[in-house]
C-alpha cells in the first residue's frame, strides 16, 4: 500500500465514520452496531486546504443551504457556521494516519486480544469486553496481570480508526503507546489504513499520535 493523497485519506475517514443512505449520514458506524445518530454536518479540510463534507439525514434544507454557502466559499471559521445556522453544539478534531512503514509489534507486556480474554478485560474495561469480537484488531497492555490500556478499531472501512482507553493511574507511562503500536501493526498487516483522530484541545493525545509516527493530514468539525 503506497502513500495516499490527503484528500483521499479524508474521504476514507468520512466514509468509515458513519453509515449512509442516499449519500446522507445516518448513524455512527460502530462495528458492534449502529447506536448514535449522525451529526447534521461533518466537514474536513486537508493540510493542503481541500474541503470535503457530508450532511446528516436529520439536516433540514435551510441548514444545508446556509452551510453549503459557507463550504463552497472555502470558509473554515466554525464560528461563522454557528452564527449562520444557529446550531451551537459542535466539536473539532485533528486527523492523523500512519504512513506505509514498519512499526514495532507485540512485546512481553502488550499483545492482541481475542474473545478468550473477555473475562480479564471485563475486570477493568466493562464495555470493552462486549466489543472485543467486533472491534478487531484489539490490543491490550498488561501490568500486574491486569489489562490497563486498550487500543481497538472503533470505526471500520478502508481505514480503521483507533479507539484508545487507559486506566487513569497508568497514563503517561507508555502503556497507550505500546497498545497503539501493536494495533497499528495489526491493521497494516490486514491491508487497511490506520487512522487516528482526537479533539484539537487534547494535546496529550496529539503528542501520542505524533510520537507513534502518525502524520497529520486534515482537521475536521462536526455540527450536531
Amino acid at each position: 500500500m503506497g502513500f495516499l493523497p490527503e484528500e483521499e485519506l479524508l474521504k476514507i475517514r468520512l466514509d468509515c465514520l458513519f453509515t449512509y443512505e442516499n449519500d446522507r449520514m445516518v448513524h455512527v458506524n460502530e462495528p458492534w452496531g449502529c447506536t448514535a445518530k449522525a451529526p447534521l454536518l461533518l466537514a474536513g479540510r486537508t493540510v493542503g486546504g481541500i474541503i470535503e463534507y457530508r450532511f446528516g439525514q436529520r439536516a433540514g434544507e435551510d441548514f444545508i443551504e446556509k452551510a453549503k454557502n459557507l463550504l463552497e466559499r472555502n470558509i473554515w471559521d466554525i464560528s461563522l457556521y454557528i452564527k449562520e445556522t444557529g446550531v451551537r453544539d459542535c466539536s473539532r478534531d485533528i486527523c492523523f494516519y500512519y504512513p506505509p512503514a514498519s512499526v514495532s509489534d507485540e512485546g512481553d507486556s502488550c499483545r492482541l486480544l481475542t474473545e478468550k480474554d473477555a473475562d480479564i478485560l471485563l475486570a477493568c474495561f466493562g464495555e470493552g469486553a462486549e466489543e472485543i469480537a467486533a472491534a478487531q484488531p484489539y490490543a491490550g497492555y498488561f501490568c500486574g496481570g491486569r489489562i490497563v490500556s486498550i487500543c481497538r478499531s472503533v470505526r471500520k472501512g478502508r481505514g480503521h480508526e483507533a479507539g484508545i482507553e487507559t486506566l487513569s493511574e497508568y497514563r503517561r507511562r507508555g502503556c497507550a503507546m505500546s497498545a497503539l503500536n501493536v494495533w497499528t501493526s495489526a491493521v497494516l498487516r490486514q491491508g487497511f489504513i490506520p487512522l487516528y483522530s482526537t479533539e484539537q484541545e487534547n494535546t496529550a493525545s496529539i503528542k501520542l499520535a505524533q510520537k507513534a509516527g502518525y502524520v497529520r493530514y486534515a482537521e475536521s468539525f462536526e455540527i450536531m
